[in-house]
This record gives C-alpha cells, structure tokens and sequence, in this order.
C-alpha cells in the first residue's frame, strides 16, 4: 500500500521526485499506480519492476530534477525473443514523473484514509504528451464529489465514481487526466486464533493487512505466538467486535473453534460496515450459518456477499494451505479481480447442492 510512501512526502524535508506507473498497455511488471519516490541524494522508496525500466526511470527522475521539469516517460517492452537485450514482457507502461510533489494533497489524503474513506488524486498532466511538461497540478476529491483541494477543471465526476468503485487508476490520453483511487489500510479483524486462525495472521500481515486477532482463551492469543505488528485481543467474541473500528476497509475472518461461536460473530458483523466476510465451515455448517442468520431477518445481500466456505478452492488442507486460500480470496477483493464473478457463482451453486459432509 502507498500510505508509508505518502507518509515520506510529506515528512521529507528535502525535494523529492515521485515516479508513478499511469497506464499499462498489454504486460508490465507492475500495475498502474505503482510508485518510487527518489530523494535528492538518490535514495529511493518503493519500486516499479526493477530492470532496464526502473533504471530508464531513475536517469529521468534525475533529469527532471536537474531541469525541475516533470516528464512523462514511455518505456517498451517488447523485446524479439531470448536473444534481445530489451526487456519481453510484451507491453508499454508511462511513468509520469514529476519534479517537486507538493505535500498537502497527500497530507489531506492521509487524514482521511485514517478514518477509513476512498479519495482520489486526479492529476492533470499540462504540456505536450511524451515529452516535458509545463507543469502537472493534484486534485483530491472525496468521495461525495467534493474537491478538497486543487483545481476543478475538467474532471470527469463519473469517472471520479467509477474509480472508487473498482479500485482502479485510469488515464484519459485525449485531456491529460490521471486518476488514480486511494484505499484506506486495509484491516483484518481474525475472529478464533486456532492453528488456522495464527496461520491466516501470519499471510495476512505479510500481504499488508493490518491484523488483529481475537479469542476469549488466554492461552490461544499469547502475544508471543505473533509477530509484533499484529494485535491481539483477549475478550468475548461479541465485546471485541462492539469495540472494533469498522469501515469499508474492513475484512473480518471467522474460524472459531465452534459454530455457535460462529454464529455468534456473524450475527455480531452483519450489522457493522466491512469490504469481505468469509466463514470457515463445511458446506452444511456453513448453510446452516446462513440460514440461520436468514431466519434472524438480517440483510439478504449481505447474507449473500458472504464468502462461506471460504477461500479460494485449491484444494487446501493443512493449516499454512487454508491460510494461503483465505488471504488469496480477501486479495482478489482488494484488487477487485475479474474472477470475484466466478467466485461468487461458484459458492451460489455450493450453497444449492446437496451436502454431503
């Protein structure tokens, strides 16, 4: 996530040059939206896919910072065969670089991704296309429409929507615009710390999501089972939940060590706001879940929504594998990948055949 790297421009006290990927045509090694942030003395924060590309890259941040021009930078990779010297990923990326980064947008942005809101920068890029730019000016804007600072101009609102809607930054070739969503850090409220639970906050913190494990057993939730960056919470699975800040950043895993705890938890989340909600259970523990939560006159799409059984189907079974199926679902919902429609029609057809187990 880009939060520690919005967090070095606005504490730097040097002039930084700030590299970010704007669009991709075909492969690249990174997607649009990935950033570097290069000091004046060169230190760097963050990568755009190393090799040949980031090495173009790092002479034009330079360039840009002689000149204190921004630039936007094509690079090819479309390399003929094994015996090419150039890269053979079989696409272009523009890297829009740019000179001085003004701090406040991004301090602005902060504030509000830590109170879990979407925001998007939009960026116009003012100059002629490929080459040096006059100038590029920030907008941000929340996500009700109100621009909180830059200029209005010619923003497309419906693109401004449809970027917070997907998750996805876009740049418009024909007006110079980047847009480009903002994601709060993305929690993950693990609900039973058995052998899959520990395991799941483990992948999960090395994904980037901020996790925090609970269990009313002492002994389960030692500190001393986690790394340090994961929280953990000793108390009755209805207080911790009551007590969590939830937003729409929000994911929430529930592997108690029982199904009336489960049923407890889920009764617990379907009224608080969250991104993902997965259960994990058999299919007929699972159905009974769900119709119970049903019959207790909760919302039928958030019922719906729920990813039970959870995690992708790889065929899974020790506790490291369930782990890995668990945060590659709650990732393909950070991402918003193109198999969630598949997914979703996947578990429909699950919950309507016949249990076996």
């Amino acid at each position: 996530m880009d939060h520690p790297l919005f967090k070095a421009i606005t504490d730097s006290r040097q002039r930084i040059t700030l590299a970010t990927i704007i669009d991709v045509k075909g492969s690249s090694p990174r997607h649009a939206g990935t950033k570097m942030l290069v000091g004046y003395d060169g230190t760097r924060t963050g990568t755009i896919g190393g090799g040949k590309s980031e090495a173009r890259t790092l002479d034009a941040c330079r360039q840009s910072r002689e000149s204190g021009r921004s630039l936007l930078l094509e690079t090819k990779m479309l390399g003929d065969g094994t015996a090419s010297t150039e890269m053979i990923c079989g696409g272009t990326h523009r890297v829009l670089i740019e000179a001085a980064v003004d701090p406040e947008p991004y301090r602005q942005a902060l504030k509000l991704l830590g109170q879990g809101k979407r925001v998007v920068f939009v960026k116009r890029l003012v100059g002629t296309p490929n080459e040096t730019l006059d100038a590029v000016e920030t907008s941000l804007i929340d996500a009700e429409g109100s621009i909180l600072c830059g200029p209005a101009g010619s923003i497309d609102m419906g693109r401004v929507g449809r970027a917070l809607q997907s998750g996805a930054p876009s740049f418009d070739t024909a007006s110079g615009l980047y847009y480009e969503p903002l994601l709060p850090e993305e929690k993950l409220l693990l609900l039973g710390s058995g052998h899959v639970g520990q395991a799941v906050a483990r992948t999960a913190a090395s994904a980037g999501f901020r996790v925090t494990v609970v269990d009313d057993r002492p002994e389960v939730v030692d500190a001393a089972h986690f790394d340090a960056t994961i929280q953990t919470v000793v108390a009755p699975y209805e207080q911790a939940i009551a007590e969590f800040a939830f937003d729409a950043a929000t994911y929430v895993v529930i592997v108690t060590r029982g199904h009336h705890l489960d049923l407890q938890c889920l009764r617990a989340i379907l009224t608080r706001n969250y991104r993902y909600a997965g259960i994990m259970g058999s299919r007929r523990k699972t159905r009974i879940l769900i119709e119970q939560a049903i019959t207790d006159g909760f919302d039928p799409e958030k019922i719906d929504a729920l990813c039970t059984p959870i995690g992708l189907d790889i065929g899974a079974e020790s506790p490291e594998e369930l782990a890995i199926a668990i945060v590659a679902e709650m990732i393909a919902f950070r991402r918003n990948a193109r198999i969630l429609p598949a997914l979703q029609h996947a578990r429909k057809s699950q919950r309507s055949a016949p249990a076996a187990d």
